[in-house]
């Protein structure tokens, strides 16, 4: 998988972000206490923390998620896809596998394209427009298995 390639990446991404979060938020709890709470320092050393805080998380859910992918990947890469003719059962299996999961991407392209509509930071927002636009593939593929393997 590729997710291999650049988990020490993520780790050092991770550990930066976990120093860096710590130390933001120290420095603001000094700048607060050195009389600078409402001023545009406090601002600027705020949005940053949270930020820094965030992209702190998210490395973390990366690398939760390399651990789960790791485990998923068994014999790793697969070498060559083979197109092989399904028997009637076989067909009938993947179409209600897909069918079934075809309603679960639809709620998600739902839920995070709402998200997408309130969420008010730019990292989180984004985050949701990119999830929006994978359910939305993932519902496109599902559909195209279902064509495919319809009776």
């Amino acid at each position: 998988m590729v997710m291999y390639m650049v988990e020490p990446l993520v780790k050092k991404a991770y550990e930066t972000e976990k120093k860096a979060a710590s130390s933001y938020t120290d420095g603001l709890a000094r700048i607060r206490g050195q009389g600078l709470r409402y001023t545009k320092v406090e601002e600027i050393v705020g949005r940053i923390a949270v930020d820094t805080i965030i992209h702190k998380h998210l490395m973390e859910a990366i690398l939760n998620a390399q651990k789960e992918l790791e485990k998923l990947a068994g014999e790793g890469p697969i070498e060559e896809i083979k197109e092989i003719e399904l028997a009637p059962e076989q067909k009938a299996l993947v179409k209600r596998f897909a069918e079934m999961h075809l309603e679960i991407e639809r709620d998600m392209i739902e839920t995070y394209q709402k998200m997408v509509d309130k969420m008010t930071h730019p990292l989180f927002k984004g985050l949701a427009e990119a999830l929006v636009k994978n359910e939305q593939e993932h519902h496109k593929l599902l559909a195209e298995l279902i064509e495919k393997y319809k009776e």
